[in-house]
């Protein structure tokens, strides 16, 4: 059952259920109302507020929930523990590329970095949780401010200029005199310093800042705006952060672009500083060996005119040339492809030479191209090494004797070659630094002699379609802010009829309103304007 209609018996106009100031006449005519749920009469101008009213259905009561104050800061102070326990440790984007971010997180934080782990601390800010707390507080913000905010927006719309004399009585700010002052030449007064006027008989109401009252959910709308935008980077296509690995001499299709744009490390450049260029940089090159001065990806974009084509090879057709530095993107479409770092973990070819049991060498040294490695070297005219076995990153030996890798990356090779030297043969586990023989008593040795790196360009593709929404929510919420922060909604109501009466209402900054009236009533030969504030501290001050 909704509660009844309240019929003002000053007046006799009829108001909606839970008014608590008559909309024609301002007399409070719900008082026991007001006692149980607002103190402020003059927040809402006495309107009714559908939560403080309604409170039977299930409706009504998910109604409630969300528009409590109590329930919103609740909400934000979840987000903001678990924004705080996402920095503790970095979240998964910002750990090494290619390494398992289960053991990365037990290995360097132990057991706490294991259960934040398990618990999706690691990628926090893009977890199916994280996104339900914003989608909370955004329903949250929007009900509260439909709740609140309507009612307001009502009662301002709907002022009416005729005021009981227990709303006059019942302000702050209050003046009440016999005579008949000039009231045209007061109004005019208050006309100069920008009030608006609106007049009915021998009653004025003058207003100015209005704006000041929609400035919370001028805020609320910024708000609701940035958390759309944010949640708008969980759908497909809106927002793309993907980490591009590229040896140099080799073509990459981008990731998310469906196999429409291809991109070619033509050459890595890696530049130092000299470390006898500049004094500015002798502290620095003091505490490391060198001091990066540029790093950049000399590509070459292609873009795919067989994507549409489903099965079909690349159709490569060249788009574009340029060097990719650190600030100096190339942008295509809505994308844009930055220099992020670089990775030289990566070996191209191992170089090796044969020893005999003296430490002589043996024949000439052979190369072993890590990518393609080949199964048979000729040393010399009677001894040939074959490799009968090869890990690119080495992890251990399996039950079966065969060399586990963990991933297909060579950054850790380990080999089984055999020595063949006529009818003989021997077999050594060869890994980085270390040699074992796995025949007995072999006569032969092989050691490493050098090594050439792949030079791999680390760059990052970005795509954020979000960027105007969250900008958008963020200026709409400093307008908010400088509305409801240096903004005076300031209201006077006069009465020149039996008598002279005038009332006023800030919304704050009583001081600085009071100031402005008595300056106008002094040039029109009035009295000083009453604050009841200061009147009861004055009583408190005597007793």
């Amino acid at each position: 059952m909704q509660p009844n209609e309240i019929k003002c018996e000053s007046c006799g106009h009829v108001n909606p259920p839970g008014t608590q100031l008559c909309q024609s006449c301002g007399k409070m005519i719900n008082s026991d109302y007001d006692k149980d749920k607002i103190k402020d009469l003059m927040r809402y101008d006495g309107s009714a507020v559908r939560s403080k009213v309604r409170s039977k259905s299930i409706f009504d009561k998910i109604w409630i929930f969300f528009t409590s104050v109590k329930v919103g800061v609740s909400i934000i102070l979840a987000i903001a523990v678990a924004a705080a326990i996402g920095t503790i440790f970095p979240q998964e984007y910002f750990i090494p590329i290619g390494v398992d971010a289960a053991e990365y997180y037990q290995e360097n934080y132990g057991s706490l970095g294991y259960l934040y782990y398990s618990l999706g601390f690691h990628n926090l800010y893009s977890s199916w949780w994280f996104l339900i707390l914003n989608g909370l507080l955004a329903l949250s913000i929007i009900a509260a401010s439909i709740d609140r905010g309507v009612p307001l927006f009502k009662s301002l719309h709907k002022q009416r200029v005729k005021k009981h004399d227990s709303f006059f009585r019942r302000q702050r700010l209050y003046l009440a005199e016999d005579g008949q002052p000039d009231t045209d030449a007061l109004v005019g007064a208050f006309s100069k310093k920008r009030y608006k006027v609106k007049q009915d008989g021998g009653n004025f109401l003058l207003e100015k800042g209005r704006l000041s009252r929609y400035g919370p959910y001028i805020n609320h709308t910024g708000l609701i705006i940035l958390l759309f935008g944010s949640m708008l980077r969980f759908f497909p296509g809106m927002y793309v952060d993907e980490i591009v690995h590229i040896n140099e001499g080799e073509t990459e299709e981008l990731p998310t672009t469906d196999g429409q744009y291809y991109v070619k490390n033509e050459a890595f450049t890696l530049d130092t500083y000299d470390e006898n260029a500049n004094e500015v940089f002798d502290q620095a090159l003091d505490s490391s060996n060198q001091v990066i001065s540029n790093f950049q990806t000399d590509i070459t974009f292609y873009e795919n005119n067989s994507a549409d084509i489903v099965g079909a090879s690349p159709e490569l057709e060249k788009v574009d040339d340029y060097s990719i530095r650190v600030n100096h993107p190339y942008r295509f479409d809505d994308y844009e492809l930055y220099q992020s770092s670089y990775d030289n973990s990566q070996l191209k070819s191992m170089t090796f030479r044969l020893e005999d049991a003296d430490g002589n060498t043996v024949g000439e040294n052979f190369t072993v191209n890590l990518e393609n490695p080949e199964e048979s070297f000729e040393v010399n005219d009677d001894i040939s090494v074959n490799m009968r076995a090869y890990s690119p990153d080495f992890q251990e030996i399996a039950e079966n004797g065969t060399l586990v890798s963990a991933t297909p990356v060579p950054r850790n090779p380990a080999f089984v070659f055999e020595v063949a030297d006529g009818g003989e043969s021997e077999l050594s586990l060869l890994q980085i630094m270390n040699s074992t023989d796995i025949t007995q008593d072999n006569d032969y040795s092989i050691r490493f002699v050098s090594a050439e790196e792949h030079m791999a360009s680390v760059l990052t593709l970005k795509k954020d379609l979000t960027i105007p929404f969250i900008a958008t929510g963020f200026v709409i919420f400093l307008i908010g802010l400088f509305t409801g922060s240096y903004v005076n909604h300031r209201r006077i109501w006069i009465r020149s009829e039996d008598g002279f009466m005038l009332a006023a209402h800030t919304n704050k900054n009583y001081f600085g309103m009071k100031k402005e009236i008595n300056e106008v009533l002094e040039s029109n030969g009035l009295g000083k304007v009453g604050d009841k504030l200061d009147d009861e501290d004055k009583d408190i001050d005597k007793e």
